[in-house]
């Protein structure tokens, strides 16, 4: 079990297609994507995008801010959890992610007629924050994660806090007094701990698509307390790979 406590979640950078958000109807590539992690937990084989059963905590605090838009793929972003309290012989498909729905980011998002740029304007209500503008130079600027509604696609949900202490949305419900999200995601390969069979886990997130943008009647970028148009931060698309 010491040697367990050495081994790290190691996330790495590729480029994957994609999950964006059912309502987010155009995408943008983030040139620039910071992200922060809260809480990692593995969900047994019973699990799926809807629900992760049994989970076992691998990390929990805050792992700063990550950017994940900004590392050569294939090359380390950060070293977050360990797998010191899973035990042996029990089989884990999928991991949940939890991490604060402001993430940083610079990028452009085009319908085909307005192009949104990230103006670097902040704010820390989810519903208005007026993060973009029509034309400028794309600068670096806090904005949120989904969208408030019901349809965001299974897989996701808001909670009121990172640590799991708080009450969580059910699946593809984000509610905008909610400041973080979890992720749910299959593993390529499920994870079974044996004996002198110490696996390596790696997270890739990709952010080709990641800036999302419901087009407005308005032309306008920033987002409207209704949520009906503005720039939202789309699902960078995860890929966990265990190998031993």
């Amino acid at each position: 079990m010491n040697e367990l406590k050495k081994i790290l979640l190691i996330l790495i950078l590729t480029i994957f297609t994609s999950n964006s958000f059912a309502l987010i109807n155009n995408k943008g590539a983030a040139t620039n994507y910071k992200i922060t992690i809260t809480r990692l937990q593995l969900c047994d084989s019973t699990s799926s995008t809807s629900a992760c059963n049994n989970p076992v905590e691998i990390f929990s605090g805050d792992s700063g801010a990550i950017d994940i838009a900004g590392t050569t793929a294939g090359s380390s972003a950060a070293s977050v959890g360990s797998l010191a309290t899973v035990p042996f012989g029990t089989e884990y498909t999928f991991m949940q992610i939890t991490m604060k729905r402001l993430i940083t980011v610079t990028g452009t998002v085009s319908d085909d007629t307005n192009t949104c740029v990230t103006a670097g304007t902040d704010d820390s209500t989810p519903a208005t924050a007026l993060a973009a503008a029509t034309s400028g130079t794309a600068a670096e600027t806090d904005i949120y994660i989904g969208i408030s509604t019901n349809t965001n696609g299974t897989g996701i949900n808001s909670t009121t806090a990172g640590d799991g202490t708080g009450t969580a949305q059910a699946d593809a419900t984000i509610d905008n007094d909610d400041l973080f999200v979890e992720w749910r995601q299959a593993m390529t390969t499920p994870i079974t701990l044996k004996v002198g069979a110490i696996p390596s886990v790696s997270i890739a997130f990709g952010t080709t698509t990641a800036i999302g943008y419901i087009s407005g009647g308005d032309a306008q970028c920033d987002t409207t307390a209704g949520e009906t148009q503005g720039i939202f931060g789309a699902a960078p698309d995860i890929d966990i790979t265990i190998s031993y």
